[in-house]
């Protein structure tokens, strides 16, 4: 299945954790481990994801590669065979829960990362379209830093990045 997804993503820090998982939606939360398929670019678009009891490739690759709010991406199901047969031997991997939250009118995902990337959250939200886009972006008051076009923390890149790494990368985004 291809389809257009666009989505902002934005880093949740500090005492904005707590107020968003307080937001969570009861029995949402399903864990995730995503292992991202070398290509030879800094930037892999192949993931494998195990998602619960359920197995995926996906490729996401940006309309606008100055942009990356606007994304195709084509997904194809997998049965667990498949996914450990082609995850075999890659150890580049993203670990997190992803839990659905409320805020306001708007239906977000709450990434909270595990493993090497233990402290990481995220909070992405989609849209329909453009005119969804829009109105978030004029009306959503989430007083969160905006990392939708931030490349190392796009899956493919931060499966790369280990723990001192992410910890150094997140202090220069937070200085901003």
């Amino acid at each position: 299945m291809q389809e257009l997804e666009i989505e902002k993503r934005f880093l949740v820090t500090g005492d904005k954790i707590e107020e968003l998982k307080a937001l969570i939606i009861p029995n949402s939360g399903v864990k995730m481990n995503d292992i991202y398929v070398p290509n030879g670019d800094a930037h892999k678009d192949l993931r494998l994801r195990q998602k619960g009891d359920k197995y995926m490739a996906t490729r996401k690759r940006p309309v606008d590669p100055n942009d990356l709010t606007t994304m195709l991406e084509t997904t194809i199901e997998l049965s667990s065979y498949e996914f450990n047969a082609l995850a075999n031997g890659i150890s580049s991997n993203v670990e997190k829960e992803r839990f659905l939250i409320d805020v306001s009118e708007w239906r977000g995902e709450l990434d909270v990362f595990s493993g090497r990337h233990e402290g990481l959250v995220i909070v992405e939200f989609e849209f329909q379209n453009q005119a969804d886009l829009e109105d978030f972006e004029n009306n959503a008051k989430l007083d969160l830093i905006d990392v939708t076009n931030v490349e190392w923390i796009a899956g493919g890149r931060l499966a790369e990045i280990d723990a001192d790494a992410l910890k150094a990368k997140l202090k220069e985004v937070t200085a901003v």
